[in-house]
């Protein structure tokens, strides 16, 4: 009954919830991993093979990257390594977010700030992906608009109340006015 799924936002781990995580993988609907979502594949990266030519989108920060299997020896460009041999689109979070799809395509994002390294921030980044693939979107522009937008409403509350004094929250009331400046171009 739905378009796209999203897990591991504030789920935490456990036995129950790694394994309910692993057993979507076999899920026809676009797939979008957070978090523990990710965390829940630290010793099962092989796992995600099974999602070749399904829309998987994986969302994590250097560290979830690194619990994941990934090597970040050469640089977060290395995230286009990462996304090709696991089949993944990639959202690799931090200074400068990389996107990189498993066909070889990789962006980096030019929005966002410090201000939006608190926790909440990621899940609404991995909310607005998985809203975007619900719509139809194709998976790489959901990615990178998603990313886009996300990073462009933390620079308008960082504008008004700082990088230190904003929350997620702050970020999110920002939403529409980033995603109606990005439409009118």
């Amino acid at each position: 009954g739905c378009d796209a799924v999203l897990i591991g936002c504030g789920m935490g781990r456990s036995e129950e919830s790694d394994a309910l995580t692993r057993r979507l993988i076999d899920m026809d609907k676009p797939l979008v991993l957070d978090a523990d979502g990710i965390n829940a594949f630290e010793t099962h990266i092989p796992e995600i093979k099974r999602r070749q030519g399904k829309v998987t989108v994986m969302t994590p920060h250097e560290g979830e990257l690194f619990r994941a299997g990934g090597d970040l020896s050469r640089g977060r460009e290395s995230a286009r390594a990462y996304a090709a041999r696991w089949g993944v689109y990639l959202i690799l979070k931090g200074h400068r977010t990389i996107v990189a799809a498993p066909d070889g395509r990789l962006a980096v994002n030019t929005t966002g700030n410090s201000g939006m390294a608190k926790g909440g921030s990621g899940d609404i980044l991995s909310g607005m992906v998985v809203s975007l693939l619900g719509q139809g979107m194709e998976p790489f522009d959901a990615c990178c608009a998603a990313v886009y937008c996300h990073g462009r409403a933390g620079d308008m509350a960082a504008a008004e109340l700082g990088e230190r004094g904003m929350s997620p929250a702050d970020l999110l009331s920002r939403l529409p006015y980033a995603f109606k400046e990005t439409e009118q171009g």
